[in-house]
Parts: C-alpha cells; sequence; structure tokens
C-alpha cells in the first residue's frame, strides 16, 4: 500500500477535503510531521465504519499487516483529535467498552448521541433547537463554544419493551 497516496475513500471525507490535508496542515502548525505511522493510523480510523477503541485500531492496523504498538496508537490520538479528525466519545460508552472510545468525525455533520444502557444500541441524531440552546447558554456564561458532544442514557424500544 502507498502511504503518502492516502485518499479518504468515505463519502464525507471526499466532500469536505481529505482528512489527510486537514491533518498534515495541522501538524505543520504544531511543528509536527505527517510520518508513515500516522499515515497508517488515519488510513486505519478512515476505514472503521463505527466507534472504536485504541485497541480496535491495533487490531485493524494487524489486519492490514502493520504491527504498531499500542503505546505509538495512544501517544497520536491526541493530534488527530485536537486536528478535528476524531473525537472521544462520552463517558457512559466508555464505561460499556471499558475503554477510551473514539469516533471518526472529520466530513461528519456535528450529531448527538441516544445510548441504551441495556444493550447498549447507540443512535446518532442531530437536533437543530438543542444546538440553538447549547451556544446561548455558553453565550449567557460569556464561553465561546468551540466543540461539545451529548449523550442521552436510557432504553430503546426493544430494551423498554421487554423491561419487567
Amino acid at each position: 500500500m502507498q502511504y503518502e497516496a492516502h485518499i479518504c475513500q468515505r463519502k464525507e471525507c471526499q466532500e469536505a477535503g481529505c482528512c489527510k490535508e486537514n491533518y498534515k496542515n495541522y501538524l505543520s502548525l504544531s511543528s509536527g510531521r505527517l510520518t508513515k505511522e500516522r499515515i497508517m493510523l488515519l488510513d486505519a480510523i478512515c476505514n472503521l465504519d463505527s466507534h472504536f477503541t485504541p485497541e480496535d485500531l491495533q487490531t485493524a492496523l494487524a489486519d492490514q499487516g502493520c504491527n504498531m504498538a499500542l503505546t505509538t496508537i495512544y501517544r497520536n490520538l491526541p493530534s488527530l483529535e485536537n486536528a478535528g479528525i476524531i473525537r472521544r466519545t462520552t463517558f457512559a460508552e466508555e464505561q460499556e467498552r471499558g475503554a477510551s472510545t473514539y469516533e471518526h468525525i472529520w466530513g461528519k455533520p456535528h450529531h448527538d448521541h441516544l445510548l441504551c444502557q441495556a444493550c447498549g444500541r447507540k443512535i446518532e441524531f442531530q437536533y437543530d433547537a438543542i444546538e440553538v440552546l447549547q451556544e446561548e447558554v455558553a453565550r449567557q456564561h460569556g464561553f465561546t463554544l468551540l466543540r461539545h458532544h451529548m449523550e442521552l442514557v436510557g432504553l430503546c424500544p426493544q430494551c423498554k419493551e421487554s423491561a419487567p
């Protein structure tokens, strides 16, 4: 595989501009370098279709024939997060999975999550009125909102139906 020729295959990435270019720009502003390991990590992230843990990334990389140390993965996740390519998910999901959990957000519109406490089902949703209210709360307190995530924890219809 030619890692320097990495082009995101996700439709969202192609529409927003390749996340590799965004990452390269971020790294140049923060005196970082786009190394072979970072490109391989970014490629693995772009190919995952769901929320992931660092261990999931290590497995995906191994499936591609790359044995990357977990410490290397953990060390590079903050820069990918600061570049706006991934975000760490919320506390309840991390409790469910037992590890830091991330999702690839580059090129995707902002969304929040519904999480079923019983089965772990995740539903991504967008609701403009909530976004407006969050901006207003931040403004009233003098904050400039840079990012946020919201998770609503409850029971999905199937679990609610089967609950005693």
